[in-house]
């Protein structure tokens, strides 16, 4: 196993945990503009804290491979499929009732062991890395468009305030907090 590589993957996973943490922010500290709208969590549903790991991991996996060169066709193909077992793996286990710190560490794992060991497997992954690189394309294009369209459903779905997407600025909580408590029966 080349050791460079295990160095660096084992460092990605301290990057995507401060690149997650800062992400979470972003949307705050941008004043609700676009930049904290494109690359930040805008509510607290799964998807955007998903969103939050899958940015980082992407960046840290670029970086990688300008700073070690490894083998182009092989890197891509096994940094890609880490990248949507890290998305999937994170949302399942959110679906499942993981805590978010809990589900982010364990997926972030198992994408860095997997990234490793399909690296490392004598697959064909040049016949691999035109596919990659279209799911790669796939990957931009719904991580940009799920946020302002996102679709009704729990995986998009903010706990908080039972709204789906961008959250608006001038929302009254304390109406949603006093149909959440006529609801649960409290003032029946």
């Amino acid at each position: 196993m080349d050791k460079k590589l295990l160095a660096a993957d084992i460092c990605g996973v301290g990057f995507v945990a401060a690149g997650a943490w800062f992400m979470r922010q972003l949307y705050e500290w941008s004043g609700h503009e676009l930049l904290g709208i494109l690359f930040g969590a805008v509510n607290g549903s799964i998807w955007e804290a998903c969103k939050t790991l899958l940015l980082p991991f992407l960046i840290w996996s670029v970086l990688e491979l300008l700073s070690i060169r490894m083998p182009l066709h092989r890197f891509v193909a096994a940094k890609t499929a880490a990248l949507y077992l890290l998305g999937f793996s994170y949302i399942l286990l959110r679906l499942l009732s993981f805590g978010d710190v809990s589900a982010a560490a364990l997926s972030l794992c198992a994408a860095t062991v997997l990234s490793l060991v399909l690296f490392h497997a004598p697959l064909p992954q040049n016949a691999l890395f035109a596919p990659s690189v279209v799911l790669l394309f796939l990957f931009v294009s719904l991580y940009f468009s799920l946020t302002p369209f996102a679709p009704h459903n729990p995986v998009f779905l903010d706990k908080a305030t039972g709204m789906y997407g961008l959250i608006p600025d001038d929302l009254d909580y304390g109406a949603i907090a006093l149909d959440a408590m006529t609801k649960s029966h409290i003032f029946r």
